[in-house]
């Protein structure tokens, strides 16, 4: 995840990149495992930059919006997330 995560930095700020970050401080239920890259993506363009990575590399993905009346497993989640607000 080291090689994704440093290519997603070529593009957005490390606040908007996180790794092991715990869903449940994304989810109205509070609740939810570690996703192995969690990103807040500012505008369109940037979004459509992770998901090419995503789609390249073979790695899930789940757009979550806001979070809400979200559930997420507790265990780690083998795939890429991102919480758009734009």
């Amino acid at each position: 995840m080291d090689k994704i995560y440093n290519k997603i930095l070529e593009k957005l700020n490390k606040e908007q990149v996180y790794l092991n970050e715990p869903m449940s401080k994304h989810t109205s239920f509070k609740i939810g495992g570690p996703a192995d890259i969690f990103v807040k993506p500012k505008n369109v363009d940037e979004l459509k930059f992770i998901i090419d990575i995503a789609k390249k590399n073979n790695i899930k993905t789940t757009i979550i919006g806001n979070g809400s009346n979200l559930l997420v497993k507790d265990r780690r989640n083998k795939r890429n997330s991102y919480k758009t607000r734009f």
